[in-house]
């Protein structure tokens, strides 16, 4: 659990979010660590209506592709071709592979990530994972919901944060699919949520786990 816990705070947040908010990302020992999940409490959890979204919407399934993680055979669309971003980082003594597809979207961004966690509880990591991205911004987190996909423990978040002056929304979904732990996210300016919000559905409508 203590492994488990630590990996998500050094790697798995913090590679998703240097993705989603535009930082820097080059090899996992460069990766910022978020705050200490104990010091998360003093954000704002606030309930929001209705359940979490699924259904891709209609009009733009037919411009993205399919994307696959090779090693894991996880597949997902997204709004172009990219190619694989290979990251890693050891905590004591193993090594936890992480594979990144990031695609952009006009101002909008779109992630799709895949963590090798062989012998760590991925059910585990869930909320400490939607947690860390908002801790690593010192962003807000106004939904962390859990839920199924494909029968698979999952979560769902909504994180919004300041970008030098530029109000961000982060929609993001972790899904703990046996030995990986699955990271879906979309984010742009809140002032184009709808705009967001149509990329997240059809990224997690998509999602195909063998």
């Amino acid at each position: 659990m203590r492994t488990t816990r630590r990996f998500v705070r050094t790697a798995t947040t913090a590679g998703l979010t240097a993705v989603l908010t535009g930082a820097a990302i080059g090899g996992a020992t460069a990766v910022s660590t978020p705050q200490d999940f104990a010091r998360t409490g003093s954000l704002r959890l606030a309930a929001t209506a209705g359940g979490p979204v699924t259904s891709p919407p209609r009009g733009i399934a037919a411009q993205w592709v399919n994307t696959t993680d090779a090693p894991s055979g996880i597949t997902v669309k997204l709004p172009g071709r990219t190619k694989v971003e290979h990251d890693s980082i050891t905590l004591s003594g193993k090594t936890y592979q992480l594979r990144t597809y990031k695609v952009s979207a006009g101002k909008n961004k779109v992630v799709f990530q895949v963590t090798d966690m062989h012998g760590a509880d991925t059910k585990a990591a869930l909320d400490p994972a939607i947690r860390g991205i908002a801790a690593s911004t010192s962003g807000t987190v106004s939904r962390n919901q859990p839920l199924k996909v494909a029968g698979h423990p999952a979560r769902e978040g909504r994180i919004t944060f300041d970008d030098n002056g530029v109000p961000r929304v982060v929609l993001v979904r972790y899904v703990a699919a046996a030995d990986h732990l699955v990271g879906l996210g979309a984010s742009g300016p809140a002032t184009d949520e709808k705009g967001v919000k149509q990329l997240y559905q059809q990224l997690t409508g998509s999602l195909h786990i063998p």
